[in-house]
């Protein structure tokens, strides 16, 4: 190698190589220089979500300290106008008809057949004013297509706002050193603020089970101050910029849009039942979750506590019961908390709690029990 080349080699990041026609959140060049090196894409977007470190060391972070998470590439499919509520209504499964300024709501989006889009955060900001805070689907693509052909008076756009996700048992004081008001809110509560000079809505909810906050920017062009205003704010606390902790959200049997894609699982298969009203309709794949509702479930979500350690997953595993196969792991993590190696896995109805089955994954297989979610209350 020439001394030029070993030169360059020397000057090449650490992280995986990245592509120009993916977008990145105006938070990209901070996190890299906190150490990000491995991203996911994300709603055509680049989330970073490893930064080299113990992930025992996140975790503590986390569940005892402050985090701080770029999750520019969550993005909000708003709806404005006079009927902005009334489609919002329409398009998830839960009754959102008294939805008010400051309010936040979780929903499912389903489509025609019932089966799970995503799970996402309502919120409404202002009046006449809805966000669909959502994972990884192009929503604001279905919601124009529904629009287009109904009565409703409603404007679908992909709004200029990249949040950002303060999380873990300190973040309350971090928020209180830049937003006061912001600290006080309770859960499921959102409200504008000021922080660095920037207006931003605050919401009182995350991807964590821990307490914690989103902010959302409302100019892109300045959400890096507001970055820099929430890591200067936490160096007291020790806030460590991080990516979304799977193994917590796991424990607390909180999944993600990929948990049900390529899936055919409709809202009771996820175990998110609980998530649609039925008497609110009409709401999109309202008739198939009827039926589904009254037929009774054939497949179900629940917990594997493995015997052993388990590879990453790359591809969904199936699980075993003697010779049958009963399912598909489709979400797994090391649990901290219970210092096991857990999965959410969708199996058919007849496996119970208590069964022993077996995940079968590239290479190998790990005896594991079943188990009702969250793991961790």
């Amino acid at each position: 190698m020439s001394a030029e080349r070993e030169q360059m080699g020397r000057k090449m990041p650490r992280r995986q190589a990245l592509f120009p026609n993916v977008r990145r959140s105006p938070y990209f060049e901070l996190t890299e220089r906190e150490g990000a090196e491995l991203y996911m894409t994300y709603n055509h977007m680049y989330m970073p979500i490893g930064y080299g470190r113990d992930p025992r060391e996140e975790y503590r972070a986390l569940t005892a300290g402050v985090t701080l998470w770029d999750v520019g590439a969550e993005r909000q499919t708003e709806l404005r106008g006079p009927d902005a509520s009334a489609f919002a209504d329409y398009l998830c499964t839960r009754d959102l008809s008294d939805l008010a300024v400051g309010a936040c709501r979780y929903t499912l989006v389903c489509d025609d057949d019932g089966l799970v889009m995503t799970e996402p955060i309502v919120l409404m900001p202002f009046e006449d004013t809805v966000w669909i805070s959502h994972g990884d689907v192009d929503l604001e693509l279905w919601a124009r297509g529904l629009a287009a052909g109904s009565r409703y008076d409603v404007e679908v756009r992909d709004p200029d706002v990249a949040p950002m996700q303060l999380q873990g048992p300190r973040s309350s004081d971090v928020m209180r050193e830049v937003a006061p008001e912001a600290a006080l809110l309770k859960y499921y509560r959102c409200a504008p603020v000021e922080i660095a000079g920037v207006p931003c809505i605050v919401s009182r909810t995350g991807w964590s089970g821990e307490h914690g906050y989103e902010v959302f920017p409302l100019d892109s062009g300045r959400a890096a101050d507001v970055w820099r205003a929430l890591r200067e704010a936490g160096g007291p606390y020790d806030l460590m910029v991080t990516g979304p902790n799977l193994s917590r959200a796991l424990e607390h049997g909180i999944t993600d849009t990929h948990y049900f894609v390529n899936c055919g699982m409709d809202a009771y298969e996820a175990g998110r039942g609980r998530l649609v009203d039925l008497d609110h309709g009409p709401f999109v794949g309202e008739d198939a979750l009827r039926a589904s509702s009254s037929l009774g479930q054939r497949r179900h979500s629940v917990g594997l506590l493995a015997d052993e350690d388990l590879p990453v997953l790359e591809e969904y595993w199936p699980v075993l019961a003697g010779a049958e196969e009963v399912g598909s792991v489709l979400w797994t993590a090391y649990s901290f908390a219970l210092e096991h190696p857990a999965a959410i896995a969708l199996l058919s109805a007849s496996v119970s709690e208590g069964d022993d089955v077996v995940i079968s994954y590239p290479g190998g297989a790990a005896k594991a029990t079943v188990t009702s979610l969250p793991f961790v209350s």
